[in-house]
């Protein structure tokens, strides 16, 4: 894993990043597994009538459950490939 250059760690979580590294192979230092749910806090996002038009139309071709879903899946999946693209270009560049 590679480190993120310009970001600040405090003494807390590197006591904890060092005792995961320290226990991570050693079964009986970890807890039962446990569910977390993610707290996600909403976005709002103002978009025009045409274009909600057009997602609803694209959302039923792809049979999502409604077109907010596919436009979120959409814009993760956009996300996730600009940053992979990033990362290899970063890497190219070292």
């Amino acid at each position: 894993m590679s480190k993120i250059r310009n970001i600040k760690v405090s003494k807390r979580d590197k006591a904890v990043d060092d005792k995961v590294i320290e226990e991570a192979f050693d079964t009986n230092a970890w807890e039962k597994e446990k569910k977390v749910k993610p707290q996600l806090s909403p976005t709002s996002i103002r978009l025009s009538n045409r274009t909600i038009a057009r997602a609803k139309f694209f959302a039923r071709i792809h049979r999502e459950r409604g077109y907010q879903t596919w436009l979120k899946k959409i814009i993760e999946e956009r996300i996730n490939t600009e940053y992979e693209l990033y990362k290899k270009l970063k890497k190219e560049a070292i």
